[in-house]
């Protein structure tokens, strides 16, 4: 049996290139030549002139608590001296506004040109420090910020997305994507 979902429908369509994921990088390891370091503990030497786009996108995530529930266990505490029971056996429920919070992950990727590999760094786990030395900060964004626009520098002829071009306008993010492979559908579209 074939597994054609998707192929009918059109959604799943988009070839996604090759990705990896990066655990790091250095500029200029020779003249116009980046050291990409990956997850899985390899490497590889890319060309300025090879990278072919520059994108990336926040990705939105909410965490929704319709009702927190709490229930208290029942009879627990006997009095020595009469040798009843007390405590609640009613369950307590919680009737205030519903509970939810909101946050965004930043994620970058550069593509290559020839056989089009995508390499991603999430802006969380990514050590920004070991990449910009003193210049990288605490604010996840920003040290995000100044490593796009050294990348830009780096490979000047790379096409960018309107993420990578409200970094370097210095101007707001666009909206956020849905998730990761999204960005990924996006991405091999750029």
């Amino acid at each position: 049996m074939s597994d054609d979902r998707g192929r009918d429908s059109g959604e799943l369509s988009v070839q996604l290139p090759a990705q990896a994921r990066l655990s790091g990088m250095k500029l200029e390891a020779a003249p116009g030549m980046l050291q990409a370091f990956f997850t899985d503990g390899d490497s590889r030497t890319i060309s300025a002139n090879s990278i072919a786009t520059l994108c990336g996108a926040s990705i939105r995530t909410e965490m929704i608590s319709l009702e927190a529930e709490r229930h208290t266990v029942p009879g627990v505490i006997f009095h020595a001296a009469t040798s009843y029971r007390s405590g609640s056996t009613q369950p307590y429920k919680y009737s205030g506004p519903s509970l939810s919070s909101e946050n965004a992950s930043l994620v970058f990727a550069l593509r290559t040109a020839g056989p089009g590999e995508l390499l991603y760094l999430m802006a969380d786990s990514f050590n920004f420090r070991a990449v910009l030395g003193p210049e990288a900060g605490y604010s996840t964004e920003m040290n995000l910020r100044t490593l796009v626009r050294r990348l830009a520098a780096f490979a000047p002829s790379a096409a960018h997305d309107a993420f990578v071009d409200a970094i370097i306008g210095h101007v707001p993010l666009p909206p956020p994507v849905a998730s990761l492979m999204e960005f990924f559908r996006t991405a091999a579209r750029a």
